[in-house]
């Protein structure tokens, strides 16, 4: 958590950390290598809506804490905001060079294509955490993001709301700590984010 809070702060404004109902001492060690802390229930996508929140009136580039994506590339996506409002940074495209298992890049294949069919545009890292967001797309998701899964689901929701999406490819490390929860029965989760992702497209 520190390194990541720490190769974040030359590239941006501020780091935010946002603590979804850990135990540890996740917060006091965000807070002494330099981020502001705030507090949210349980769950990945709970957490990224009450960083919305926070941060409303703002651009925001958002990156997990497990060392996976480069803060190098922070400006790369932020730059790439001019004409969008979502930019992925992504594991699959040309270029980025990233290896997952067959069951897991089986699932986020599935999830790619499902969601192009919905939405009329190709993301091929549907599961990427590492995004850049406008100050329009901040403000939509303070107010309608899901509280459960955030996924392939909010790239359907950001096209209902005319948020547009453009993806960068971003070479990416190995994890440094903790466990994915796409790792958790990638099949299953394909399940699940498939019908919560067609529930957003037809609800």
């Amino acid at each position: 958590m520190a390194s990541v809070v720490r190769a974040a702060k030359p590239h941006v404004d501020g780091v935010l950390v946002v603590v979804n109902g850990c135990d540890d001492d996740t917060a006091a060690v965000a807070r002494a290598a330099g981020a502001r802390v705030i507090e949210s229930e349980p769950g990945y996508a709970r957490a990224l809506k009450a960083g919305y929140r926070h941060l409303r009136g703002s651009g925001v580039v958002q990156l997990d804490a497990d060392g996976q994506h480069p803060a190098e590339a922070i400006p790369r996506l932020a730059g790439a905001l001019v004409g969008a409002d979502i930019v992925v940074g992504s594991r699959f495209l040309q270029g980025a060079g990233y290896r997952v298992g067959l069951r897991r890049r089986a699932a986020i294949g599935g999830l790619s294509w499902l969601t192009a069919a919905l939405i009329g545009q190709r993301i091929y890292d549907v599961t990427s955490g590492f995004q850049a967001l406008s100050p329009r797309a901040v403000a939509v998701f303070a107010e309608c993001f899901p509280a459960d899964f955030a996924d392939a689901n909010v790239f359907v929701l950001a096209r209902k709301k005319d948020l547009l999406i453009r993806e960068v490819p971003v070479p990416m490390r190995a994890r440094q700590g903790g466990e994915s929860m796409h790792d958790q029965g990638a099949l299953r989760y394909f399940g699940r984010m498939t019908a919560r992702t067609l529930r957003e497209s037809f609800g």
